[in-house]
Parts: C-alpha cells; sequence; structure tokens
C-alpha cells in the first residue's frame, strides 16, 4: 500500500508556478548571460528526468549483480526452541517428564549445475541494464533538444525585441518629422498618421517579440532551476552528417531507440534460454549439520553432519515448461521484428532530418540575402527621402521591410540550429 506524505507547502509550488518565479526572477535582477553549452550544463545537473533515468540505471546494475550472485554458496542456520510435556506411556521404560525440545541446523550450499537458468538470468539482467544505461543518455539528449530549443527562441525574440527597438526610434523620429512638415505645410496629416500607424506596428511587434523572450527565458528557467539569460548571439550550427545516405547509417548504428530496441531483442533471446532450460536438472553440492534435544522423549539427543550432492529434475510438467518455450519463443520473435522496424524507423528520420537542415540552410541564404537587400534598399530610401525624391511613407514601408527581413533570418537561423542538433540526436552524435 502506497502512504501519501503530506509535503511541506514550499515543496506544493506547481511547476507552472516555479517556472513563472524563476522568469520573475530573472527581470527582477541583472543576470549574466551564458552560452549554450553552459546552460546545457545546467539543465543536466538540475533535471528530476535525468536523476530518474540514472536511478534506473543504478537499479539495473544491481539487478545484473543479483543474477551473477545466484552462482555463488549461500549458508542458513535456523534453530527451534520450546516447552513441553511427553508422556512415552512406559515405552522402553520412560515415564511423562517435563521437557524442552530444542533443534539447531546449520547448512551451506553451493550450485553447480542449473542447466542454464543462472546464464540466462544474467544475460537478461545486462540487457535490462544496457537498456536502462541507453535510456538515460536518450533522456539526456531529449533534454538537450528541449533547452536548445528554447535557447534559440530566446536568442531569436532578443534580436527580435532589439530590432524592434530601434525601429520605434526610427519611427518615433519619423513621426516628429512628419509633424514638423505638417506645421511648415510640407506635410499633410495623412503623412502623419500614416507614420503613426507604422509606429503602432513597431510597438506591437515588440510587445510580441518580448512576450516570446519572456516565455522562453521562463522554459530555460524551469529546466535549468534557475534564471538563464541566454549569451547575445546564436552559436553555429554543429556538425551534421555529408549525406542522408551517410545520416541514415549513423543513425542505424547509433540512434538510442534502436539500441534499446536491440537490447530488448538480446533480453527476449534470453528468456527463450531461461525457459529451455526449466527442461533440465539442477546439481547442487551441500554440507549440513545438526543438533536435537528432547526432541522424541526425554533425555533424545542426536548430533549429525552430512556432506554431498543434491539433485532434482522435473521430467514432467504437464506441458508447463512447453508453454512457457513457445510463450517466449514468440515474444523473442515480436522483439526482433520491433528492432527492425525501429531500424526502419529510424532510418527514414533521419532521411528527413537530414532534408529538414538542407532547407533550413537554403532558408537561411534566402533570409540572409533578403535583409541584405532590404537593407540597402532602406539606406537608398533614406537618402531618397531626404532630397525630395520620395516621400516619408516610403522611407516608413523600406523600415518595415528591412525589419520584417531581419526577424526572417533571425528566426531561420534558429531554424537550422533546432534542425541541426535534432538531425544529430537522430543520428546518435549526440553520444559521441
Amino acid at each position: 500500500m502506497r502512504i501519501a506524505v503530506p509535503r511541506p507547502p514550499s515543496a506544493a509550488l506547481p511547476s507552472v508556478a516555479l517556472a513563472v518565479a524563476l522568469a520573475s526572477a530573472a527581470f527582477a535582477a541583472p543576470v549574466a548571460a551564458e552560452t549554450l553549452d553552459e546552460t546545457l550544463a545546467a539543465a543536466l545537473a538540475h533535471s528530476p528526468a535525468i536523476e530518474a533515468a540514472q536511478a534506473r540505471a543504478d537499479a539495473a546494475d544491481a539487478a545484473v549483480a543479483q543474477a551473477r550472485a545466484e552462482r555463488n554458496p549461500s549458508a542458513s542456520v535456523q534453530g527451534q526452541i520450546g516447552y513441553g510435556r511427553i508422556d512415552p506411556r512406559g515405552f522402553f521404560g520412560l515415564q511423562a517428564e517435563n521437557v524442552t525440545p530444542r533443534v539447531a541446523q546449520v547448512g551451506a550450499e553451493l550450485p553447480l549445475f542449473t542447466g542454464g537458468r543462472i546464464g540466462a538470468a544474467v544475460a537478461q539482467a545486462q540487457a535490462g541494464r544496457d537498456m536502462a544505461a541507453i535510456g538515460a543518455d536518450a533522456a539526456a539528449l531529449d533534454l538537450r533538444l528541449q533547452v536548445i530549443a528554447a535557447y534559440t527562441q530566446a536568442l531569436a525574440a532578443q534580436q527580435q525585441v532589439a530590432s524592434y527597438g530601434a525601429m520605434i526610434d526610427t519611427l518615433q523620429e519619423a513621426v516628429r518629422h512628419s509633424q514638423l512638415m505638417f506645421k511648415v505645410g510640407a506635410a499633410t496629416s495623412t503623412d502623419i498618421a500614416q507614420a503613426e500607424a507604422r509606429l503602432a506596428e513597431a510597438e506591437a511587434g515588440r510587445a510580441g517579440a518580448q512576450g516570446a523572450l519572456n516565455e522562453a527565458q521562463a522554459r530555460l528557467s524551469a529546466l535549468a532551476g534557475r534564471p538563464i539569460a541566454p549569451d547575445t548571439a546564436l552559436p553555429p550550427p554543429p556538425v551534421v552528417p555529408a549525406s542522408a545516405d551517410q545520416a541514415a547509417m549513423l543513425a542505424s548504428a547509433g540512434n538510442p531507440q534502436v539500441a534499446q530496441a536491440r537490447k530488448a531483442a538480446d533480453m527476449a533471446s534470453a528468456g527463450v534460454r531461461s525457459a529451455k532450460a526449466e527442461r533440465m536438472p539442477t546439481v547442487g553440492a551441500y554440507a549440513e549439520a545438526s543438533s536435537v534435544r528432547d526432541q522424541f522423549f526425554p533425555g533424545y539427543a542426536a548430533d549429525s553432519a552430512s556432506v554431498g550432492l543434491r539433485g532434482q529434475w522435473r521430467f514432467f510438467t504437464g506441458g508447463r515448461v512447453g508453454a512457457k518455450v513457445d510463450k517466449a519463443e514468440a515474444e523473442s520473435r515480436a522483439a526482433a521484428a520491433d528492432a527492425r522496424l525501429a531500424e526502419q524507423s529510424v532510418r527514414i528520420q533521419a532521411v528527413q532530418g537530414f532534408e529538414a537542415v538542407q532547407s533550413a540552410r537554403a532558408m537561411l541564404a534566402a533570409a540572409e540575402k533578403r535583409a541584405a537587400a532590404t537593407q540597402e534598399a532602406l539606406r537608398g530610401t533614406r537618402l531618397e527621402v531626404k532630397s525630395g525624391a520620395k516621400p516619408q511613407l516610403a522611407l516608413l514601408d523600406a523600415t518595415r521591410e528591412a525589419l520584417s527581413a531581419e526577424s526572417a533570418r533571425i528566426v531561420a537561423q534558429g531554424q537550422l540550429l533546432t534542425a541541426a542538433y535534432t538531425l544529430r540526436s537522430v543520428t546518435g552524435m549526440e553520444q559521441q
């Protein structure tokens, strides 16, 4: 029966409230900027998922030690003492007497032959240990992806906030300029309204970017267990496979899901050996010694000691062992098929991930060209507006287009980083 242990009020804070509290703390006091690697290290050290996965791995290690210990000798001692009355009714001339019957026995056994039972149990435990270790690695990879996604979102939003801030400064100056020009009759009220509309649009964009930044920083703080301020720039994308074929090959060899599925197949195969071993006899060496007093009649005493071999063979089980073997063999076939299916699935994921990286690279290249072109157009438009060749509205549109292009570039850069790390996770490169 599981007993619920009440926690103090401070421990009952919901995770959402904790995230909000951490985010609030992040904005309440300046926090030194941290790189992606520093943030990942903090998250790995704080994560309850990693702690739980490691605990399961430790339990699996103990299961291997337990299975291996079945090969070792065992020793036991048992005893009994009581108080009673025995009446032999004159047999052997003995009369009724009060007695204190007591028995003490000590023994040791060493398994010599178990028909493969212990070896199969050890193999199963080792496969379980390997699966648990892979599970811990997989949990770390999943956490890394969560941190990277939040980190890139935070940096992209952070840069968008800065870009919108610069645009707002420009538009505020445009509004002021339009108002001055209106006073001297060189602009209309429409020019002022259009400038104010662009300014309001930029302020709304900055508010949205600030909200995305707050959300990403709250997620980072919750994952790391403390306030996190991302660095000022996104890191370059990591190395990824050079081709789709290479990505598929690496995924087949190093993907954690495939590795776990293969270990599960090994465990099921060991289960078949364990079931078949039930048909085999067992043989063990033993040594026993005992001391008996007042057990059968008053004054009875018997001491004994023996060593030898003890065997057992259940040569007929009414079909029980056969059914157990059939079940184990079916489970082994299913586990082997699951392993092949997992390999097939991750190969597809690897190819899709590689194509996603290629697409993200192309999108980033296009976004960079667009951003550069809009910046050049903005510089030209600013000069043309100053010379009177174009109206103020043209400058506002050029500024808005430049900001939109820069925001798209930042988003594309974050998408490339996320896609690259996702591909590395699928291919097992993050474990190297």
